[in-house]
């Protein structure tokens, strides 16, 4: 009917070919609640996002993740 939303309905959904998955050889994602840090095996400084993909900062060792998570969660380093 004129004025109403168009409607669209699915009734068989055929996965044609996977898709392929990235692989990260060197790179190692680890999720830290609503953060992740990102392992580079020839780095030693460790960047942290939010999972929304926001760039927290740079730890500048492992040790360190803990204390630049806390900051930003109070408000610091923005």
């Amino acid at each position: 009917m004129p004025g109403e939303p168009a409607r669209l309905t699915v009734e068989v959904l055929e996965v044609l070919e996977a898709a392929p998955a990235p692989v990260l050889y060197d790179l190692v994602l680890e999720r830290y609640g609503n953060y992740v840090a990102v392992f580079d095996t020839d780095r030693e400084t460790v960047p942290v996002f939010t999972t929304m993909g926001t760039l927290v900062d740079t730890a500048h060792s492992p040790d360190a993740i803990g204390d630049l998570i806390n900051t930003w969660e109070n408000g610091g380093a923005r």
